[in-house]
């Protein structure tokens, strides 16, 4: 080794001597030094700090407003450039003002503009021989994973602002320095959220937008994914990164899961209104098929938002443009754990003509539907004791023997239970009871062009509805003539199918309100449906 390293020198020599000067891509001994100072809030221009070293506060909520980086040694043909993502402005190269380099002012001063991320690239002949690595301390996150070459370190979009800033340069594949992280990765950017509804389901969902993971593995199998406890863990959390959405004053939180007996999951989340106020982080329950399930487990109320049995409401007003979510995991079984294989958010703006529309990503023939031969159950022929409160698990238990699964109402609705507020109707409980039998069950706010989409594919779907039966019931509800329920504040059914005749379209039925299995298929008109439906908020469940 010792006689390589002294070849390797004389030829270095030997070609400066004949050409005056180290060639490109053969570097000096030792790595390039960097140097950098920070613009900071209240203190301005600091003065030079070198390779690692801190630029910029911490614990002091102070933002960086400007950035100037340099190389100290010039013996190599190498640069850096870099940029930095700014309040009201957004990236540099986006706009004319460009990339920034060698000592050159990145961002602003003077106009109290944070600085929210940053990329920093080395260029020049020899950049391919180093790795630039730089770490952000940034606002509600602290210290961030490490960056390299280019990648975007902070919360671009996020409006948090950046507080320090460590920069070092290393040989190519080698290490950073080990330092403080309170963020394990750097921080993955989320596209927008299009219309209505965030489904995290696959390998690449999980991992590509978590923030943290303690004790929690991601599993992968033909492109669908799976959040579990490790092996051996009793507790684990699993915390996704923020996504952006549109604006909303309602969440409801869903899950397909699997917790076996002595295991029981957590799901919770946090919003973040227009002003930049995050909420806590407000539970939807506690969740297991072999526990006492309950919801109101945990923190459900702050001065930001609350969860009402199943449903996240933004308060006072306010309009919510972020959310993020994290599951909780236990387990009091050696070497059993309970594992997630879906998170859905279903978001809903009630502000009129503010209505979130929801984004399909296909376009399928829906001209001809056919109606699907799904087994009709009453809730009426039920447990008298509890056969008025079960139309929700009833048609979950329609849907799970239309797949093949035989479960009767009564199984369906003990399954879904909620012993908190005892109730059988807790949305997301119910979609997660159809779920701990192997499908994929989630809570949505759709459309009638969402419902015939899950019909054409030969999926019913559970559909909440609020109606009076007769214009001469005397209650402020829509009407659906012959329904079986002379009103309902709230009742769920399943929806079988569609049917044109006569130039009406109908929509078709299974009602559980039915005095009998026979009476449960009926025909509503599709118009009247459609109001009963959004009088409820267009709640749907989803089971494949």
């Amino acid at each position: 080794m010792k006689k390589s390293i002294k070849r390797s020198l004389v030829t270095v020599l030997a070609l400066f001597l004949i050409v005056g000067t180290i060639p490109a891509g053969v570097m000096a001994a030792g790595t390039p030094s960097v140097s950098y100072r920070t613009h900071v809030q209240d203190d301005g221009w600091q003065d030079f700090v070198a390779d690692g070293a801190l630029s910029g506060t911490t614990a002091r909520s102070l933002r960086l407003e400007g950035i100037e980086v340099k190389l100290d040694k010039q013996d190599y043909d190498l640069g850096i450039a870099y940029q930095t993502h700014i309040e009201n402005i957004g990236w540099e190269a986006n706009t004319e003002i460009g990339w920034k380099s060698d000592g050159q002012t990145s961002g602003t001063f003077a106009r109290a503009l944070r600085l929210e991320a940053i990329q920093i690239k080395l260029t020049g002949a020899d950049a391919d021989q180093f790795d630039v690595y730089y770490q952000v301390h940034s606002q509600n996150i602290g210290w961030m994973g490490w960056a390299k070459n280019g990648e975007s370190a902070g919360t671009a979009g996020y409006a948090y602002r950046l507080e320090g800033i460590h920069i070092v340069i290393v040989n190519k594949g080698e290490t950073p320095p080990v330092g403080t992280v309170d963020q394990a990765r750097p921080f993955l950017e989320t596209k927008f959220v299009q219309g209505n509804s965030l489904i995290q389901s696959t390998e690449s969902d999980f991992s590509e937008n978590a923030s943290s993971m303690e004790n929690v593995d991601i599993s992968g199998n033909n492109g669908d994914g799976a959040i579990t406890l490790k092996s051996g863990a009793q507790n684990g959390v699993y915390t996704s990164s923020p996504f952006n959405t549109n604006l909303f004053n309602k969440l409801v939180l869903s899950w397909s899961s699997d917790t076996p007996e002595g295991t029981s999951i957590q799901l919770e989340a946090r919003v973040m209104t227009g002003n930049d106020s995050w909420s806590n982080w407000l539970s939807f329950g506690i969740w297991g098929t072999s526990i006492r399930r309950s919801s109101g487990t945990g923190v459900t109320d702050d001065a930001v938002a609350k969860v009402d049995v199943d449903t996240l409401v933004v308060k006072d007003g306010q309009m919510a443009r972020k959310i993020q979510y994290r599951v909780i995991f236990n387990s009091d079984r050696s070497g059993v754990a309970p594992t997630v294989r879906l998170v859905s958010g279903a978001l809903r703006n009630t502000n009129p003509g503010q209505g979130i529309g929801k984004v399909f990503k296909d376009n399928p023939d829906l001209s001809n539907l056919r109606v699907l031969d799904v087994p009709q159950f009453s809730q009426m022929v039920r447990d008298p004791s509890i056969a008025h409160y079960i139309c929700s698990p009833t048609s979950v238990a329609m849907i799970l023997n239309y797949y093949g699964t035989a479960v009767q109402p009564e199984d369906s609705a003990w399954g879904a239970y909620d012993y908190s507020c005892d109730e059988f109707g807790n949305w997301p409980f119910n979609t997660a009871y159809a779920s701990s039998f192997g499908y994929t069950a989630y809570v949505d706010y759709s459309t009638i062009d969402g419902l015939k989409r899950e019909i054409a594919s030969g999926h019913p779907a559970v559909a909440s509805v609020a109606y009076k039966n007769s214009v001469y019931v005397d209650e402020d509800l829509p009407v659906i003539d012959g329904a079986p329920i002379s009103y309902t504040y709230g009742h769920l059914i399943v929806v079988c199918g569609f049917v044109n005749e006569g130039g009406t379209e109908y929509i078709v039925i299974n009602d559980p309100a039915a005095d009998s299995d026979a009476g449960v298929r009926v025909r509503y008109r599709l118009d009247q449906f459609a109001a009963a439906w959004a009088e409820s908020g267009n709640i749907t469940y989803i089971i494949h």
